[in-house]
């Protein structure tokens, strides 16, 4: 006596589920407490001494002025764009994160310096700049972009505020600008 069960349908639902707690339903980058997990997993890490990661906080300027304007699908449309263009400049081994609303994280794993980094960060910063066509009518998105190196045993959240607070520096002086820190 015995019996049998499929359960590839609960397996697939499994799977489903633990897809939308790690990805972003709209953009499909990380969400960002996996993306804290990831980055707390790379800083604890052995590193080659010769190699860097470099933390990119972004975030979409003016934004509001887009969805209050175009509306919150346009927005949604522009969020997509933005994450495409970024995602286009990174290598796949970089994470990439929507900390919330039109604000990103990404973390560039295995760059010479900060000067390498912020090369990357101004090349994202170019291809978001090109306008996002939605039913018709164009949308521009600028991205204010804090960057920063990873120190080793520093903890996670001082070093997304050092990036965080560079990004608002680009925002103080004129936005649609990459500003580089140093601890």
């Amino acid at each position: 006596m015995g019996s049998m069960r499929d359960v590839e349908v609960e397996v697939e639902a499994e799977k489903e589920l633990l897809r939308r707690a790690i990805y972003d339903d709209l953009t499909g980058a990380l969400k960002r407490d996996e993306a804290i997990l990831r980055l707390t997993a790379l800083s604890s890490g052995e590193r080659r001494s010769d190699h860097s990661s470099a933390i990119l906080f972004v975030d979409v300027d003016e934004f509001k002025t887009v969805n209050d304007s175009l509306g919150h699908s346009a927005g949604d449309a522009v969020l997509i764009a933005v994450t495409n263009r970024i995602r286009s400049c990174i290598r796949a081994g970089d994470l990439l994160a929507r900390m919330g609303g039109d604000e990103f994280l990404v973390v560039l794993d295995g760059v010479e310096n900060l000067t390498e980094a912020t090369t990357i960060a101004e090349k994202v910063r170019l291809s978001a700049a090109e306008p996002v066509t939605i039913s018709g009518q164009e949308a521009h998105a600028t991205l204010s972009i804090g960057v920063t190196i990873m120190s080793a045993g520093e903890d996670i959240d001082a070093m997304i505020a050092r990036a965080d607070s560079a990004m608002y520096a680009a925002k103080r002086h004129g936005r649609n600008r990459v500003v580089p820190v140093n601890k």
